[in-house]
């Protein structure tokens, strides 16, 4: 029998680094709503640099969800495999 489950592991790491990639944007997109906010003097922002920073944080969280559920995805992968092992052994 030839146990193969490297598609779930494989799917699940990719997972991570897209989420990755999705967080290192959110990330820039909100440092630079932060130069324009801090650039302002009054105490309202401009709504472009409000609406950057609120996407930015939106996208950062969302970015953690995905993150989270990609690693349930290599973790019942895992268990899968170690399960498989132990009924063959």
């Amino acid at each position: 029998m030839n146990i193969t489950n490297t598609s779930a592991l494989h799917a699940g790491q990719l997972g991570v680094q897209r989420s990755q990639h999705n967080l290192d944007q959110a990330s820039a997109q909100v440092a630079q709503a932060s130069t324009q906010t801090a650039s302002v003097t009054s105490t309202d922002l401009p709504d472009s640099a409000s609406a950057n920073l609120r996407e930015g944080l939106i996208d950062a969280k969302v970015s953690e969800l995905e993150v989270k559920a990609n690693a349930k995805v290599v973790g019942a992968a895992d268990d899968m495999l170690g399960t498989i092992i132990d009924i063959k052994a």
